[in-house]
C-alpha cells in the first residue's frame, strides 16, 4: 500500500555546502584510558555481521523477522526515510506509531494499531534517538507477548562489538546500528543478534576493491578540509545582515505518494559488507575520546541555548550514560531562522522528508526539530563558529516568519 510523504525540496534556496562537517574526522587511536574503559567487558554472545549502512542492517533484521508483503512492520511516525525503506524495499505495510513530545513511544497507540492493522504485525522498530538511550524492557515484554519481533534500532547511539553505551543494545531480537556516525569511516552499519541462530543463512559479500581505495580517498577528503577561522566568527554580523535584508527563497513543500523505498535506499548494496578500513577505524578509534568529547560539546550546546528565545533543546538535561549523536534543538520560526542557518554554511539537518502521520509531534518536529553537529572531531574555532552563528540567528527578529 502506497505511503503519502511530506518532502522539503530546498532546490531553490540553493544552500551552499555546511563549512564545518556533520560527521567524524581525522583519526585519535585508542589509549590508555581506552584500555581501563574497555576492563573487564566480555564478548558479546551471540552473532554479528557488519554492512555498509545502518539501513542495510535493518533491511537484514526485518527479512529475518519475516516481514514481507504479507506482513507489517510498527514503526516511530518521527522517522528518517531510510528506517522505512528496507520494510518498503520488502513489500510489507508500514504503520506508524505517535511519539510523546520526548519521542517515546505510546503504548496505547501501538494496541490501537494493532488491532486496525489490516496484515499481521511482523516486526517493531524501537530506536533511541539521539544518543538518549530508553528502557524499552516494557516493550519488549510487549511484543513478545503477541509473537512480534523487536527490533532495537541504535543507529544513534555508540553501539558496536567493541562497545556499546549501558542500556543500548539489550532488549531486541536483533539490534542495527550505524557506526560511521559515530567514527570517521566512509561506511558501517552493523547487525546484532544475541542468538546466533537468528542470523544463520545471512550472508554479506565484501566489498570490491576499487570501493575500498575511493573509501580512503574520502577519509582523506575529510581529514585535508579546511578549518574554520577566527576571521569566519567576525564576519558573521555582517554575513547576516545581507541575509536578512535579502528575499528569502522559501523552497518547496511538497506531497507525494510512494509505494516503494526512496532513492536513498539502493537494493543492489543490501549485502555489502563495511569496507575494511571503516571497521578497521572504528576498532582502532578512541572511545573515550569520542564520549568524553561529544559530552563536552553538547553541554556547550545547552550553555548557548539556555537564555535564547525561539528555541529550547528537546533534552535539556545530559545524563551520565548518554554518548549523544546530535544536539536536537526545537526552533519556533524554521523561516527565517533555519534558512539563515543554512545559507550561512551551518550543518543543521532536519528529517524534513517524512512519511504523513495521525503523530502531532512528528508532524511539528518535521520542520522545526533541528539536529546539530556535537561530534568529537569538532575543533575549538569551528565550535566556538556554530554556537555564535545559531546565537545571532535566533537573537535575529523572526518577523514575518511562516512557519
Amino acid at each position: 500500500m502506497p505511503l503519502d510523504y511530506q518532502v522539503f525540496d530546498p532546490t531553490p534556496c540553493r544552500f551552499p555546502l555546511p563549512r564545518v562537517p556533520v560527521l567524524p574526522r581525522g583519526f585519535q587511536p585508542a589509549g590508555a584510558e581506552d584500555a581501563a574503559l574497555l576492563a573487564g567487558i566480555s564478548p558479546l554472545p551471540g552473532d554479528s555481521l557488519h554492512y555498509s549502512r545502518g539501513r542495510y542492517a535493518l533491511g537484514a533484521a526485518y527479512c529475518c523477522a519475516g516481514l514481507g508483503s504479507g506482513g507489517a512492520l510498527l514503526a516511530p511516525a518521527y522517522h528518517c526515510v531510510t528506517m522505512l525503506d528496507p520494510a518498503l524495499a520488502l513489500g510489507a505495510e508500514v504503520l506508524l506509531y505517535p511519539l510523546s513530545a520526548d519521542l517515546a513511544p505510546d503504548p496505547a497507540a501501538l494496541d490501537a494499531l494493532l488491532e486496525v492493522s489490516s496484515k499481521p504485525v511482523k516486526a517493531l522498530l524501537a530506536t533511541h534517538f539521539f544518543g538518549f538511550v530508553r528502557d524499552f524492557s516494557w516493550l519488549q515484554a510487549w511484543c513478545a507477548a503477541r509473537g512480534i519481533v523487536l527490533i532495537e534500532d541504535c543507529s544513534h547511539t555508540l553501539c558496536t562489538e567493541r562497545y556499546r553505551v549501558a542500556g543500548a543494545g539489550c532488549y531486541g531480537r536483533f539490534v542495527a546500528s550505524s557506526p560511521y556516525k559515530f567514527f570517521a569511516s566512509a561506511d558501517g552499519g552493523w547487525l546484532y543478534a544475541p542468538d546466533a541462530d537468528a542470523l544463520a543463512g545471512v550472508a554479506v559479500r565484501p566489498a570490491r576493491w576499487w570501493d575500498e581505495l575511493r573509501g580512503l580517498g574520502h577519509w582523506l577528503e575529510r581529514v585535508r578540509r579546511r578549518s574554520i577561522s577566527a576571521a569566519d566568527s567576525a564576519a558573521l554580523a555582517a554575513q547576516l545582515a545581507a541575509l536578512a535584508g535579502q528575499a528569502m527563497e522559501t523552497g518547496n513543500d511538497k506531497h507525494l505518494s510512494r509505494s516503494g523505498h526512496s532513492a536513498h535506499y539502493q537494493p543492489e548494496r543490501a549485502s555489502i559488507a563495511a569496507l575494511r578500513s571503516s571497521r578497521w577505524l572504528a576498532g582502532h578509534a578512541s572511545l573515550s575520546a569520542a564520549i568524553n568529547q561529544r559530552r563536552a560539546n553538547y553541554r556547550r550546546w545547552l550553555r548557548a541555548v539556555a537564555d535564547l528565545l525561539h528555541c529550547r533543546p528537546l533534552y535539556p538535561e545530559l545524563p551520565e550514560a548518554v554518548v549523544p549523536y546530535m544536539f536536537p534543538l526545537y526552533i519556533e520560526h524554521p523561516l527565517p531562522h533555519f534558512y539563515w542557518l543554512k545559507q550561512l554554511g551551518v550543518p543543521v539537518w532536519r528529517w524534513d522528508e517524512m512519511a504523513v502521520s495521525t503523530c502531532p509531534v512528528a508532524r511539528d518536529y518535521r520542520l522545526h526539530l533541528l539536529h546539530l553537529p556535537c561530534h568529537q572531531s569538532l575543533r575549538e574555532d569551528e565550535m566556538d563558529w556554530l554556537l555564535a552563528a545559531l546565537t545571532q540567528v535566533l537573537r535575529a527578529s523572526p518577523v514575518g516568519a511562516e512557519r
